[in-house]
């Protein structure tokens, strides 16, 4: 008789799994990078906003000027600031009819206090029925600090006395 061979048992399939202490480790890393990159998004999204409000008043402040300089006189006063301006037609971009990157509405002001701040001539973010204005500073701040002297209680660029961003052209 043959020498019998031994029974081998099946040998224990190894799988290879994470330990939950690897798990933790990794999620505790991710949470870390999330907590470092959030401040830093809302940054760069406050300046991306504000630079965007800086250029569209500057725009539309030019095509206000330049219709004052060639009609002798400025654009009526806009009574809604939904309202589409005829005398400014193909001067405005379209921007200025939407609703503005900060919230609110665009609207030209002429001849009547610009939300409680003296001016002749200004440009307002107003609020409108379910469109408001953001109640952030930083961010209304930023936009001041692009066109103006970065406080909202002096300059050219103002807060309203409905918190609507006021920016005079002419006093």
């Amino acid at each position: 008789m043959p020498p019998s061979l031994p029974i081998s048992r099946p040998l224990r399939q190894q799988t290879r799994a994470f330990t939950l202490v690897e798990i933790m480790v990794v999620v505790v890393i991710i949470g870390l990078l999330a907590a470092a990159a959030i401040p830093a998004f809302r940054l760069v999204t406050l300046r991306s906003r504000a630079s965007t409000v800086a250029n569209d008043f500057r725009t539309f402040s030019t095509a206000f000027i330049t219709y004052s300089l060639q009609n002798g006189r400025c654009p009526d006063n806009q009574a809604d600031p939904q309202d589409p301006m005829p005398q400014l037609a193909g001067q405005l971009t379209d921007a200025f009819n939407q609703r503005s990157p900060v919230g609110g509405f665009y609207k030209w002001n002429f001849d009547i206090p610009a939300d409680g701040v003296p001016a002749k001539a200004a440009i307002i973010i107003q609020a409108a029925a379910g469109n408001p204005l953001v109640d952030d500073l930083d961010q209304l701040e930023l936009v001041d600090k692009q066109l103006d002297d970065g406080n909202l209680a002096t300059g050219n660029v103002q807060l309203g006395s409905t918190n609507s961003l006021v920016f005079i052209i002419e006093r």
